[in-house]
């Protein structure tokens, strides 16, 4: 089976670090197809680069608009690289922003805590409330992503809990208020940014000994069908409770059955199979074999998790 390719970005490409986010980065244009690019580099002994290409692949599957990632290497550092979702003359405005303004019109006591303090600050946003982020995607304005093609859905709030649905499957954990966006071309002309940033997923950042352990231990608490359940959004309800990755679904499909049921339904076609033939593509010295098998498990185990969210939304 043919290798996922490794792409070298040339010293010379490097201008300066993005300031948004915690990893080192940097945008450059790429002479070969004249598209700006952001080359991200993966923290040492995670699995923050497969992650990224693998999740983009599961987009494919189950028709997710997304950003693009292709492993890189720069300067001996190895990394991903994605090309801009932001046409030219367009500006990109995230979920904070967004938030600020509404909370601004809505209620003039609260101001919305836009800016982060330490790397932590976006998970601890009581005032980051999921049914208020849905009620923005319900924008009249919003248009869904730049050129998503998709008969069944109409709406970007509709796209939007796709994007809360991956979010459980992979268990990420990091749909913090800058990984989510809107595409500005003109005051009329708004879209919903493509799903992206998903390098907290599929258990990435586990030690390898770690994985070993929670696939091979008999004890329930310790298992990967626990471990799962753990998973945690940076989103809260509205009564300040933190919300984990299934409730936050599940909260999209108490006011979105017929979306919910749309996404679950694509869910339970994709074939575990077929993600292993995205794995087996990545080059050898990128990724574990125990990385590949528990990472499957993750998939497996919160698919099953999600079936019988659709089981109950049937009845």
């Amino acid at each position: 089976m043919k290798k996922l390719n490794i792409t070298k970005v040339p010293l010379s490409k490097y201008e300066e670090m993005e300031p948004l986010g915690t990893k080192r980065k940097f945008w450059f244009h790429d002479d070969s197809d004249n598209m700006k690019k952001l080359f991200k580099i993966g923290r040492p002994n995670t699995g923050e680069n497969w992650v990224e290409v693998v999740v983009a692949e599961i987009c494919n599957l189950l028709n997710i608009p997304h950003a693009n990632y292709e492993f890189a290497i720069w300067n001996e550092k190895e990394g991903t690289i994605t090309t801009s979702f932001v046409p030219k003359d367009h500006r990109l405005i995230h979920g904070n922003e967004l938030l600020a303004k509404t909370y601004k019109l809505l209620d003039k006591k609260i101001t919305y805590p836009i800016k982060k303090d330490d790397d932590n600050k976006s998970y601890k946003i009581r005032e980051y409330k999921l049914k208020l982020v849905l009620a923005i995607m319900k924008a009249e304005f919003l248009k869904l992503p730049i050129d998503y093609k998709n008969d069944k859905l109409h709406n970007p709030i509709d796209v939007f809990i796709g994007y809360i649905m991956l979010d459980c499957l992979i268990s990420n954990q990091d749909r913090h208020h800058e990984n989510w966006s809107w595409i500005i071309a003109s005051p009329k002309e708004i879209f919903l940014s493509p799903t992206y940033d998903h390098a907290s997923g599929l258990g990435c950042r586990e030690s390898n000994d770690e994985k070993t352990e929670r696939l091979k231990t008999k004890d329930k608490g310790r298992m990967v069908r626990h471990f799962v359940t753990r998973a945690k959004t940076p989103f809260f309800d509205n009564k300040d409770k933190n919300l984990k990755t299934i409730e936050a679904f599940k909260l999209c499909a108490d006011s979105n059955k017929k979306t919910a049921i749309y996404w679950l339904d694509k869910l339970e076609n994709l074939d575990i199979n077929k993600v292993r033939e995205i794995f087996n593509k990545i080059p050898k010295h990128l990724i574990s074999n125990v990385s590949i098998e528990f990472a499957l498990k993750i998939l497996e185990e919160n698919k099953e998790r999600l079936l019988e969210v659709k089981e109950a939304l049937s009845k």
